[in-house]
């Protein structure tokens, strides 16, 4: 096990475990998923993630088995709520950056679910000596988002201009945003 269970109290007073993905949470994890993807905030639509989904079992394994990746899960009282994970570049020259996305289901949203599970992730790569880049993308219109990341130390890097186009036909800039661990040299 790479992270140690915790439990917070969200803003409602709901009691919330935060811990470590496993395979089991695959069903659960999907009916997750499926609510946040209405808020088309990420890029991906309902009917794509259902063939992905196929294969859900297997996409958990991975960060169960990859030494540096994490799949960490928000679950309240035996439902998941949301969830982040984080995928390490397999890459020789890439291997010390971590791709982040997460999501929170669309009723525990603004809940301080998202913050918590991502402070949890920020300490665990801050004491794992491999990890020195995490990134992430997301939507320009996503500003919740935007600014818990930015709350988080990350940095805009890079814009997207209308690298999204929505079902609707609408154009979104894609933002780019990175930290750096203090502690790396450059």
């Amino acid at each position: 096990m790479k992270l140690k269970t915790r439990e917070i109290i969200d803003k409602r007073g709901n009691r919330v475990v935060i811990r470590e993905g496993k395979i089991s949470d695959s069903k659960e994890l999907q009916k997750c998923v499926k609510s946040y993807l209405k808020s088309k905030q990420i890029p991906l639509t309902e009917s794509e993630f259902d063939e992905l989904a196929e294969n859900h079992e297997e996409w958990i394994k991975k960060f169960i088995d990859g030494k540096n990746d994490l799949l960490i899960i928000a679950e309240h009282e035996g439902t998941i709520v949301g969830n982040v994970d984080l995928m390490i570049n397999g890459r020789q020259m890439l291997k010390h950056t971590g791709y982040i996305g997460m999501g929170i289901h669309e009723d525990w949203q603004g809940q301080g679910i998202g913050t918590a599970m991502f402070k949890i992730l920020i300490d665990w790569v801050d004491h794992n000596p491999d990890i020195e880049i995490l990134w992430l993308q997301a939507f320009s219109n996503n500003e919740k988002g935007l600014r818990l990341y930015s709350n988080m130390g990350f940095e805009e890097t890079g814009r997207q201009k209308g690298f999204i186009k929505t079902e609707s036909g609408e154009y979104i800039d894609n933002v780019i945003m990175t930290r750096t661990k203090l502690t790396t040299n450059r």
